[in-house]
Parts: structure tokens; C-alpha cells; sequence
């Protein structure tokens, strides 16, 4: 039963949906021409909880190189001028085999891994779905895929009904679960967040920091750690990268950078971008000369971002986790920038849970078409995705390929395309 501060929500919604009329909006097609509010699209981003995946950055360099052939359609909506509202928006026809979908999708969902709390000020969903229905109706789509949805978003019950009310004439409402994320609560100190641990844990945590200690104590006692600047950023970067790719290397597989196309191009000019704009945490460990591994994170309000790590490969790597030391690092700095939480993004990982993690669902909705024939079509094109992502992910690209003598090659733009529609 919903509680009363979520009927207060729903009922404000409601009422809030007949200011719909007095909302402005401005749609935009390109990013140079929305250069001139950055500042403030950022900073009304970071006001109302949203991830870095939707500043004005991250979804100009999104679409810099995964934006070919797509639409782009950037939603900017004001009440009284007053900054209420982004949405970047993408449109594009996706062929499947003999079949096809018009889709609408968010800037950013996919290509690279990320989840949206969208950026919405309280209480204006309902009219800003309300008035971003009366524009869609001049596109020509059949499915808009909504997510995938952060497990923390606080206003996912006011939006699907939002969505059910403004599209309820045409379009039907679905939910799907998209698997779940990890996330990390940080406590006020570092010793209060290893009390929060569990025992079996803490005792491996100080386990490999003595091993460190004795292993090295010619050179230093202690573990450093420093973030990458302006002056250490590219031999920091391509470092962190070598580890990365050589890690993965060892396990018959390419690693991010090779799996997904363009990554390292993509999250080199990203790093670079947001490291001007202070918000890159490449983090490298180290204990006197020895690289231990690095942690390629993102701040962004009070949260971390938790992208990529890397580690040192040895023969001492089966007596110490190289990554438990690095990951503690980064919690240790993130707890002195009063850091709240940390997104450790998609997956199940027991690692992570038993550093204190905890795993929240990833959700997406997809407002669908009810016209028989394209609902027809969408059953087909839904089923061919299922199929693509079993032969060619599941089966080939994890199980077959990591066994063969061959050379990795990226992933299929298509299978990454049309993923979340399987």
C-alpha cells in the first residue's frame, strides 16, 4: 500500500499536469547551438540528483561518435523561464532482417553503459510528459524505449503514470527489469565504512594491506594514491589502459576498449572533457615504484561514478587482490570529498557486495504502438532481437569467441542497437 508522502506525490503530479499549458519548450537539433546554456544545464542536472550521463558534455560527445544516422532531438522546457527540464532525445529507423522499427530513444542508452534519473524539477513530470507527447505526435515512431532507469530514482512510480496518462490514447505502457546495479553508501570515515563490512571481508582487506606492507617495505609503508591532472592525464590514461586490455587479454577476451567501438577514442575525449571541468577521478595506486592499478571513476554532485578498474597483473596476484586495495583507496578518497554514494553501475558481482555494496534493479519502459500492423511488426522485430542477442552475444561473442584462435573484433553495432528491445 502506497505510503502518504507517495499519494501526496501522485496527487501533486496530477494537478501539475494542467500547467502543462504554460510550459515553454524549445527543441533543438544539434549541440552547437545549445552551447550557450551548458552552464545551467549542468548545474539543473546536478540540482535534481541526475547522473553525468545527462549533461550537456557527456551527451554532446555521445553524440559526437554514436550519433551517425539519428535524429537528435534535445527537449528544453521552462515555466515562467525557470529551467525545468532536459530531455535529449534521439529518433532513428533500426532494420532488422526483413522488418524494421521507428525508435525514440534517450541520448547516451546506448553504446556505452548507463542508466538516467531524469532531469526533471519536483513536481513537473506530469506536465512535462504531457507537453513532450503533444510534440512527439509529429514524429513518426512506434516504440520509445524510456531508460534504463537508475535503481535510486526517487519518481519512477510519478512517471509511469505520467507516461500512461499523456500517451493512453495510441500507446501502450510497458515495464520490463534490466538486470540490477550495484550501489555503494559511504559512511562519514573510512574506519566506520570497514566496520560496516563484514568481518570475513575486513579481515581480507587488512590481510592484503600487511602483504603490501611486508612485500615492500624496502621501498615505502605506505599506500599512495593520486589522481590524474592536466599535466599527468595522458600518461595516467594510457597506462590505466594497457592494465585494462592486458587483463582481459589474459583471459581470452578484448576488455572494454576493444569490445566497444570507438570506447577508446570516446572515453579519452570524455575524461579530457570533464577533467576540465573537475570532475574526472582516474585514480592510480601505487606503493613506492610499483603500480598497483587504477580506478576510472566520475564525480558528479555527491556521487562517484564507478566506470572501469585495472590491476596489476603478477605472480602474487593469486595471494592478494590488487583490486580490493585499489577499490579501498577510492572509497577512502571519495569519503574525503564527502561523497555519498557511489554507482558502481550494472552487474551482480559478490565482490562488490561484500565490500558493502547493494543491488538495486534497473528498470525501462517503452511506450508502444497499438496500431495492429506495427504491433504485429514490433512482436517480429522483438523476437529476431532476442535471437540476435542469443547467437551472436550469449552463445558466440562470450562462449565461442574467448576459445578461438582468431582476432577480437567489436561488437556489432546492430546487436548493440537493438539489445534493449530483446
Amino acid at each position: 500500500m502506497a505510503n502518504e508522502s507517495d499519494r501526496r506525490e501522485v496527487v501533486a503530479e496530477i494537478d501539475n499536469a494542467s500547467a502543462a499549458e504554460t510550459l515553454q519548450v524549445e527543441v533543438y537539433d544539434n549541440f552547437e547551438s545549445l552551447q550557450g546554456i551548458q552552464q545551467e544545464w549542468d548545474e539543473f542536472v546536478e540540482s535534481v540528483g541526475s547522473e553525468i550521463f545527462l549533461t550537456y558534455d557527456w551527451c554532446r560527445i555521445w553524440w559526437k561518435y554514436y550519433g551517425k544516422k539519428r535524429d537528435l532531438r534535445v527537449f528544453v522546457f521552462r515555466h515562467d523561464e525557470k529551467l525545468i527540464g532536459i530531455m535529449p532525445l534521439f529518433l532513428e529507423k533500426i532494420w532488422l532482417g526483413p522488418t524494421f522499427l521507428r525508435a525514440v530513444k534517450i541520448v547516451g542508452s546506448d553504446f556505452v553503459l548507463s542508466q538516467f534519473s531524469f532531469a526533471v524539477a519536483e513536481g513537473y513530470i506530469g506536465a512535462i510528459i504531457q507537453k513532450l507527447s503533444e510534440y512527439l505526435s509529429e514524429e513518426k515512431w512506434e516504440i520509445f524505449h524510456i531508460g534504463p532507469i537508475a535503481g535510486l530514482y526517487r519518481h519512477y512510480d510519478s512517471l509511469r503514470d505520467a507516461l500512461r496518462r499523456s500517451f493512453r490514447n495510441s500507446y501502450s505502457v510497458l515495464e520490463e527489469q534490466g538486470g540490477v546495479q550495484t550501489y555503494f553508501q559511504l559512511l562519514d570515515n573510512w574506519e566506520d565504512h570497514l566496520s560496516a563490512i563484514g568481518k570475513n571481508e575486513r579481515g581480507n582487506i587488512r590481510r592484503n594491506y600487511n602483504y603490501l606492507y611486508k612485500s615492500f617495505c624496502d621501498e615505502s609503508r605506505n599506500v599512495e594514491s593520486y589522481y590524474a591532472t592536466q599535466d599527468s592525464f595522458t600518461g595516467f590514461f594510457d597506462e590505466f589502459v594497457e592494465m585494462h586490455q592486458a587483463h582481459w587479454k589474459t583471459l581470452g577476451k578484448g576488455g572494454h576498449f576493444m569490445d566497444w567501438p570507438s570506447a577508446l577514442e570516446f572515453h579519452r575525449e570524455m575524461a579530457q572533457s570533464h577533467l576540465q571541468l573537475g570532475r574526472l577521478r582516474l585514480l592510480r595506486v601505487s606503493i613506492g615504484s610499483h603500480c598497483l592499478g587504477y580506478q576510472y571513476h566520475y564525480r558528479f554532485g555527491d556521487k562517484y561514478l564507478h566506470f572501469l578498474d585495472s590491476r596489476v597483473n603478477t605472480s602474487s596476484s593469486n595471494r592478494v587482490s590488487w583490486g580490493r586495495v585499489t577499490f579501498c583507496e577510492q572509497i577512502k578518497k571519495a569519503i574525503g570529498e564527502q561523497i555519498r554514494h557511489i554507482d558502481s553501475m550494472r552487474g551482480e558481482y559478490e565482490h562488490k557486495l561484500r565490500l558493502g555494496g547493494r543491488l538495486f534493479p534497473i528498470r525501462n519502459m517503452f511506450i508502444c504502438s497499438k496500431e495492429p500492423s506495427v504491433s504485429m511488426r514490433m512482436y517480429i522485430f522483438r523476437a529476431m532481437a532476442r535471437l540476435l542477442n542469443l547467437c551472436y552475444y550469449r552463445i558466440w561473442f562470450c562462449i565461442l569467441a574467448p576459445k578461438l584462435p582468431f582476432k577480437r573484433r567489436p561488437l556489432w553495432a546492430l546487436w548493440i542497437r537493438t539489445c534493449s528491445f530483446s
